[in-house]
């Protein structure tokens, strides 16, 4: 996690179970400062750190463990870790849950954390606010079969929840097709729900992948599916909403392909919204692409990114793709690109500045040859990025050991 002042911080798990995070930090001249207990939770095996977020040195991490029932598939405990300047390390402990996503507000303010849990029940959306202490929010499942969500919070105590919902019951038929927009206002000790959009796609599935405040409004994105009626016939779309206080605009970008198997969005503090996806142009290989939506315009900018891509595990999973943007504009991007035959794949990462009217420019390039199976994570600060670079074994096991790389 690349923080503000120019140091990165290092999360990781281990001790008996593996059920201690650690953390560790490197300084900004290289120097790698102790390895540090943060805590050791009971009762659980096989802990790893799954997402982060940061802003202004600050960060929240979300860890998810293996409860220790003896059972082949044991439920998922999460842990809720935020570190601030101020106070140090805080954490929660969901007993059962899963992590939707993890945010920072543009000023630090709030640390919010989603999770579901994998046997039914409410959306659990949880606050830190490092004067405020903890909060917890729920919002009940879209739809028989449940929802996707995902959010972002502000530096007021708002928090946008970005929902999608929709199942394939057969080639050629979708039930339950459903976009929402949903935002608490916090306006003090009681604050409220308001819907923001509700539209319904009964030939279709939405699933929501990211979503971001800044610049007076919000960016999400969002994968919309349909059948083309065919067998194992896959037809994916990029949706892209763009929201200001007063508009929700919702806009498709690119050309429908056979899968959109990455998505991410983020916003500068000027309202300029950054995303990037990665899509199955046929069925063996797949691209990256990127858009700026700057406020006001109505179309969003479309670049492809050099190279191609195998479906490897880490592709297919959409762990071949990362996308981190600071609040003052400097956006990096890692991804994925293994050519059919090789042994091994490149990982590429370029870091860019966006200016007001969304225009990028080129700013640094680099690259590592890694294993086939390799997966991306990346984060931007004001001086630096970090990527993290992780390794699927198989389609769901991820190893327990990782490298990183610090961009400056």
């Amino acid at each position: 996690m690349a923080l503000d002042d120019g140091t990165t911080a290092l999360i990781s798990t281990g001790g008996p179970d593996e059920a201690t995070v650690y953390d560790q930090r490197r300084a900004a001249d290289g120097s790698l400062g102790p390895s540090t207990a943060v805590v050791s939770v009971p009762g659980v095996t096989a802990c790893l750190p799954v997402e982060s977020a940061s802003a202004v040195g600050n960060f929240a991490v979300g860890v998810e463990c293996q409860t220790d029932t003896g059972l082949e598939d044991p439920p998922t405990r999460l842990v809720e870790l935020v570190w601030t300047g101020d106070d140090g390390w805080v954490w929660k402990v969901q007993r059962e849950g899963e992590l939707g996503s993890v945010d920072f507000s543009p000023q630090g303010q709030y640390a919010l954390f989603d999770s579901e849990s994998r046997y039914g029940g409410p959306h659990r959306l949880t606050t830190y606010h490092a004067d405020l202490g903890w909060g917890s929010l729920r919002r009940p499942p879209l739809g028989p079969t449940g929802d996707r969500l995902v959010a972002a919070v502000g530096d007021g105590g708002d928090v946008v929840a970005v929902r999608g919902a929709g199942d394939e019951d057969e080639p050629g038929y979708f039930f339950g097709g459903r976009l929402r927009v949903d935002v608490w206002e916090n306006t003090g000790v009681r604050g409220r729900w308001t819907t923001r959009l509700d539209r319904p796609y009964p030939d279709g599935g939405i699933r929501p992948t990211a979503v971001d405040l800044g610049g007076g409004g919000f960016t999400a994105t969002l994968v919309r599916s349909r059948s083309t009626g065919r067998l194992d016939g896959l037809a994916d779309r990029l949706v892209v909403l763009s929201a200001t206080d007063t508009r929700v605009q919702v806009r498709a970008v690119g050309r429908w392909s056979r899968q959109v198997l990455a998505a991410d969005a983020a916003r500068t503090v000027s309202g300029v919204g950054v995303v990037a996806w990665q899509a199955v142009d046929g069925r063996r290989s797949a691209r990256t692409r990127m858009a700026t939506v700057p406020p006001g315009r109505t179309r969003a900018d479309v670049e492809v990114l050099p190279g191609r891509t195998t479906l490897t595990d880490g592709v297919a999973t959409g762990r071949g793709l990362d996308l981190a943007v600071s609040p003052g504009g400097r956006v990096v991007v890692a991804r994925v690109e293994h050519l059919r035959g090789a042994g091994g794949t490149t990982v590429r990462a370029d870091a860019f500045t966006v200016d007001g009217a969304g225009a990028l420019s080129p700013s640094t390039a680099a690259a590592w040859s890694q294993p086939r199976g390799v997966t991306v994570d990346v984060s931007a600060a004001t001086l630096s990025a970090a990527v993290t670079l992780g390794l699927l074994t198989g389609p769901f096991y991820l190893e327990p050991l990782a490298a990183y790389a610090v961009l400056s």
